[in-house]
């Protein structure tokens, strides 16, 4: 019986062997070969040998961008389709052309260091999410010995800057409200949705009137839509619709409707798979309702803003009304308070100085 912890028998004939991953194959599945000895103690030396230079040998073959396609096709069947497109990306366009030609065993925290400084065009988000994928697949690396020590703590990620995403003031809410009601058509209900409920837009595209229970008055959010890059290669389209479940299970969510939505959504009430934006079968896509909402603004006068500010709308208006707060992030799908608070509420200078008026009691 091997001992635990190592890889060593005595076989039937006597003699002991043990055994030690020579290579891996492109699935990840280990390949071994094994060493005998005598006894025991002879048989664990030849094996500690062997596998010194078997890691050393596997680490010299691998490159980056095998290490990084073989952790792409472990992780396929664990994370969502948006997910595994984001990964594919920055494998493809960012890793590959990068680190291209270099030695997975060589690797060191001043490459992840050169690579962060070469990458300072995009966006912080996007670098430390770059740098956040690259360390898993290092830590893959290392579990499959294609890699040594590695210094994680003195990678050195890009400060993100917490910029406040747009809001619209009180006088843009009431003149966009103003608007919708004015020539209302059911694509519209989108706009009230968000900025009354904080409803995203993938979301929005994928309701269905199935998705809303008028009985408990409450809208149930269980998919999202995106447009995607089409990985099918025997097609000619690029990208391609994918109705999927939200990116966390937090999102995963019943919303109250409030009475004043809930008497415009029964006066246009329809069955079963029907899509509420559209009122048939036929779905608006995301990049297209957003199209929408830009002319909207257009015609209700208001400053040009990205949809999702609704969003961030609802969610600052929320709280200057009194909303607590884990309700309000409850309603958004966030996986936490912290990330409500930090991200999505931005106080008005309005509301600043209704609170500092408030400091007149003692003047």
């Amino acid at each position: 019986m091997a001992r635990r912890g190592e890889n060593i028998r005595k076989r039937t004939d006597g003699r002991w062997e043990g055994r030690y991953i020579e290579s891996y194959s492109s699935n990840g599945k280990a390949c071994y070969c094994s060493v005998y000895g005598a006894t025991y103690l002879e048989t664990k030396e030849k094996l500690k040998k062997h596998k010194k230079l078997s890691d050393k040998a596997i680490g010299n073959k691998i490159e980056v961008e095998e290490l990084c396609k073989e952790w792409l096709n472990i992780k396929k069947e664990s994370i969502k389709l948006s997910t595994y497109v984001k990964y594919q990306n920055f494998i493809e366009n960012h890793f590959v052309g990068y680190f291209r030609g270099v030695k997975v065993l060589y690797l060191a925290c001043e490459d992840i260091q050169a690579f962060i400084a070469q990458k300072s065009y995009l966006s912080e988000k996007t670098v430390h999410d770059m740098i956040s994928v690259l360390i898993q697949i290092i830590k893959y690396g290392q579990s499959k010995k294609y890699i040594g020590y590695f210094d994680f703590d003195a990678i050195l990620y890009p400060k993100i800057s917490n910029q406040e995403l747009s809001v619209l003031k009180s006088m843009e809410v009431t003149r966009l409200v103003h608007y919708v009601q004015m020539d209302f058509e059911i694509q519209k209900i989108g706009v009230l949705l968000s900025l009354f409920m904080g409803i995203r837009l993938g979301e929005l595209c994928a309701l269905q009137w199935q998705d809303i229970n008028f009985y408990e008055e409450t809208i149930h959010i269980s998919k999202t839509m995106q447009r995607l890059k089409n990985l099918d290669e025997n097609t000619d389209t690029k990208t391609r619709i994918v109705i999927d479940t939200p990116k966390s299970q937090k999102s995963i969510r019943d919303i109250p409707i409030p009475s004043f939505l809930l008497e415009v959504l029964a006066e246009y009430k329809q069955q079963g798979n029907v899509y509420v934006l559209t009122g048939t079968t036929d779905y608006v896509e995301p990049r297209t309702y957003q199209r929408m909402f830009h002319r909207y603004l257009d015609e209700a006068d208001i400053p040009d803003i990205n949809f999702h500010a609704l969003r961030h709308t609802f969610a600052t208006r929320a709280i200057e009304q009194g909303f607590d707060i884990k309700s309000l992030s409850e309603i958004l799908g966030h996986s936490s308070v912290k990330f409500t608070m930090e991200r999505y509420v931005h106080p008005s200078n309005e509301h600043k100085k209704r609170n500092l008026e408030k400091m007149k009691i003692f003047y």
